[in-house]
C-alpha cells in the first residue's frame, strides 16, 4: 500500500506591481529551468515589451496581471501566474 503525505508550506501571492517585483517574475522561470540543459532563455527586454501596453498591442484593449508566488519568509521564488483578460474590444463588440 502506498501513503503520500503532503506537507503544504505556507506562501505568499504577491502581484508584480514595481519594477524590482517585475525582475523576480523574470528571475522565477530562471530559477525553474537552471537544471534543464535545453532550456534557452529569452532576453529580459523581449519579455518586459511582452508586458508594455506601448510595445505589445493586444494590451492596447486588454488587461494583463501578473504574481509571483514567494515562501512565507519570503527569501524563496516558488512560482509564478499570469491572468489576461484579452481583447476588451472584441468582447464588448460581440456582446453589445
Amino acid at each position: 500500500m502506498l501513503y503520500f503525505f503532503v506537507y503544504l508550506h505556507p506562501m505568499q501571492l504577491i502581484e508584480v506591481t514595481t519594477p524590482r517585483l517585475a525582475r523576480e517574475f523574470i528571475s522565477v522561470n530562471v530559477e525553474i529551468n537552471q537544471s534543464n540543459p535545453n532550456y534557452i532563455r529569452p532576453l529580459d527586454k523581449d519579455i518586459y515589451e511582452v508586458f508594455s501596453k506601448k510595445k505589445n498591442k493586444t494590451f492596447r484593449f486588454g488587461e494583463a496581471i501578473r504574481w509571483i508566488l514567494k515562501s512565507d519568509d519570503g527569501n524563496e521564488l516558488v512560482g509564478s501566474r499570469l491572468l489576461s483578460t484579452g481583447n476588451i474590444r472584441i468582447r464588448e463588440m460581440i456582446f453589445l
